[in-house]
């Protein structure tokens, strides 16, 4: 297959979040099964740039010439620019299919500009949808211009796309009631991770017991709960450590500094910043435990298996996506969003009883080998494609 894959996000220039590592694993996956892959990425500068990752064609597109002042108008200007880029691939390459994520809606004019003349196999896959995110964190504001236009694109795609896949069951559910699809037609497929990188080292463990956080530093990832729940459990452990690993937003930094320090805990808090890719497998390691009780997860929550796969039990935010990757009592704790007791109660579970981790560490690796391997979830991705190349092609016979 000529595949396309559509994403702001992309490693290393603009690699931000998941929607970046799943394309990049997405990419590399496809070109090892024997298909051409070209990923259309966004640029860091005024200028377009066309390069190779090993077998992997990379475009970055430049932002608009205009003056773009909201993020509405950058949404829909950036999706220009990839429907006039992909307009001049499929007629340079043949494109047999393009691979867009729901956020930022870049397949929107693309998908509204199709018909059965000019109709490449468009997909969209589904990591976060924007109605979750304003439903659950409160952001943008359901009342917002921002979301009223983002919701319509979001929306728009979804229902004039040739296929859908989702992450998680939960965006897939959310995706269904509020915007009328047929859940039955969405399957759960994802990237997965890489289970060589992420496995567990042979490092010892820290010589102090160690709670690990990854991720972005931002209030809904429920940084400064876990704070909170640390600080209650000095008393019973006073060598504990909660190392924070990831950038963010510098306000949210500042408060968990003050919050250590008032509540004279200031040695319980490490925050090195932002770890390498490659480094990180070491660092989740060295680790006791993981733990990033975010208020909620679209799921199902790619930190969860990369620690999992490192051999860590995990604590996660029970009733959103998260559930799909953490085993209750199995493979780690769900916990409620914002409960601090409960949170308190799983990280004293956890720190207390060494047979408990090691054991649960050890089914997580197992569930993560078998469900979520990347080059098994790559090739159920493959499979998804060609079933919705060969529904138009029967289509088309049809006609």
């Amino acid at each position: 297959m000529k595949i396309a894959l559509v994403s702001q996000e992309y490693p290393p220039e603009t690699a931000k979040g998941g929607i970046g590592t799943q394309t990049y694993l997405k990419a590399h996956g496809l070109a090892q099964l024997g298909h051409s892959v070209l990923v259309i990425s966004r640029s860091t500068d005024s200028d377009r740039h066309e390069q190779s990752d090993g077998p992997v064609d990379v475009i970055r597109l430049p932002p608009t010439p205009m003056a773009v002042y909201t993020e509405a108008a950058d949404w829909l200007t950036h999706s220009h620019a990839v429907a006039v880029e992909l307009t001049h691939q499929s007629s340079s390459r043949g494109l047999e299919l393009v691979d867009f994520p729901e956020w930022g809606c870049e397949g929107y004019l693309h998908l509204v500009n199709q018909t059965r003349w000019n109709r490449i196999a468009s997909v969209v896959h589904l990591h976060g949808p924007l109605v979750m995110l304003a439903q659950t964190l409160g952001w943008p504001e359901p009342n917002s211009l921002f979301y009223r236009i983002g919701s319509h694109m979001e929306q728009t795609c979804l229902q004039l796309a040739d296929g859908i896949f989702s992450s998680s069951d939960c965006s897939a559910d959310w995706c269904t009631r509020c915007y009328g699809l047929e859940r039955e037609k969405i399957p759960r497929l994802h990237s997965g991770i890489d289970t060589t990188h992420f496995s567990p080292r042979d490092v010892p463990r820290a010589h102090r017991p160690t709670i690990v956080f990854v991720g972005k530093i931002v209030r809904n990832k429920g940084v400064e709960l876990l704070l909170d729940a640390a600080g209650r459990l000095t008393a019973e452990y006073p060598e504990l450590q909660l190392r924070v690993l990831g950038g963010g937003e510098k306000e949210t930094i500042k408060r968990l500094r003050e919050q250590a320090s008032q509540r004279g805990v200031r040695g319980l808090l490490d925050l090195p910043g932002y770890i390498d890719h490659e480094a990180l497998p070491t660092e989740l390691s060295q680790a006791h435990l993981f733990a990033a009780p975010s208020q909620y997860e679209g799921g199902p929550g790619f930190v969860y298996l990369e620690a999992m796969a490192c051999g860590l039990p995990v604590i996660a935010c029970r009733g959103s996506g998260a559930a799909e990757a953490v085993t209750e009592g199995e493979t780690g704790f769900l916990v409620p969003p914002n409960d601090v007791e409960s949170l308190t109660d799983a990280l004293r579970k956890l720190l207390s009883n060494r047979e408990r981790r090691q054991a649960m560490g050890e089914k997580a690796r197992r569930f993560v080998l078998k469900e979520a391997d990347t080059s098994r979830c790559v090739e159920k991705i493959a499979d998804f494609y060609q079933h919705v190349i060969s529904n138009i092609e029967n289509k088309r016979k049809l006609l």
